[in-house]
């Protein structure tokens, strides 16, 4: 499985927070530091355990507890349309 990003999304940093504009859903979305950072993995192409592991080293938590935290925040971006999976 692979998740894309959705195209045309606008997003901006502002004192730490990122912004994710999502025009044609009329949408504002807010990530904290560690939102950010999974939506930059995932935006580089790095697999959810990528991004689980770049959040645990960053941010010092237990392997485990990153990976249970990564796929909630993959669950919501899922649901809130920012992302899609594919079957590669």
């Amino acid at each position: 499985m692979t998740l894309k990003i959705k195209k045309d999304l606008a997003c901006r940093r502002i004192a730490g927070e990122l912004f994710i504009v999502d025009a044609a859903g009329s949408r504002l979305h807010e990530l904290n530091a560690t939102g950010a950072l999974l939506w930059d993995c995932l935006a580089a192409g790095k697999s959810p355990a990528a991004a689980a592991a770049a959040l645990a080293a960053e941010f010092q938590v237990d392997g485990e507890i990153a990976v249970k935290d990564a796929d909630g925040f993959i669950k919501e971006l899922l649901k809130a349309g920012l992302l899609s999976e594919s079957g590669d």
